[in-house]
């Protein structure tokens, strides 16, 4: 099978409509049709004309000087008939429907990879920027000091779901924070504090 390339856009749109695998698409078209079966070589060509006899070579000759515009293409189609098939096509230029398929292959999990690893980079990204996030409240909240725990009760007593969130959020940023600092005993003690001052609000209310 020679090749179909270059991949352009029409190709692709084309491979797309009538569903054929893209990746096959590519591997097809690394090599272009234009380029097999490969031209004999100048010498190899000068060694065919030379074994022309001598009205074969007169007619050539007869047809340059009259302009022939069908000359160089016939000419080469005979030089082409008249040689062994091995010294036209060049071994490698063709493959084979199993050659094709490996390659789309390779391709497909060469692409996979890619992919991965790109969506891989972009959870490490995710990850960094939410890290920062965080240290960027954390260090608000110990600005804040003690003022961040009667915000905590404040949301608590909303008694609706927003302002459990709330508290729940601003107590896993302190829990870290404390973690940090090196204060994770108080912070369980303040937690413990809370808790029971809510006990008797029902199991929605806790913390």
């Amino acid at each position: 099978m020679p090749g179909i390339g270059p991949l352009t856009e029409a190709l692709e749109a084309f491979a797309e409509f009538f569903g054929i695998d893209h990746d096959l698409v590519q591997a097809a078209a690394e090599r272009s049709a234009a380029t097999t079966p490969a031209g004999p070589a100048p010498e190899t060509a000068r060694r065919v004309v030379a074994a022309m006899n001598d009205a074969e070579k007169t007619g050539l000759l007869m047809r340059v000087f009259n302009g022939d515009p069908n000359l160089p293409a016939e000419l080469r189609a005979t030089i082409r008939a008249r040689l062994e098939p091995e010294t036209t096509i060049s071994p490698g230029a063709l493959r084979t429907a199993a050659d094709l398929q490996a390659r789309a292959e390779e391709i497909r999990l060469a692409r996979k990879r890619a992919e991965a690893e790109a969506a891989e980079a972009q959870q490490r990204l995710v990850a960094e920027a939410a890290e920062k996030a965080r240290d960027v409240r954390l260090e608000a909240l110990r600005q804040r000091g003690e003022n961040v725990w009667g915000e905590v009760e404040t949301e608590i007593v909303r008694c609706n779901p927003a302002g459990y969130d709330k508290a729940a959020a601003l107590l896993s940023d302190l829990s870290v924070l404390a973690e940090r600092e090196g204060s994770s005993e108080e912070f369980s003690h303040r937690l413990q504090a809370i808790r029971e001052h809510h006990a008797g609000k029902g199991a929605s209310s806790n913390v």
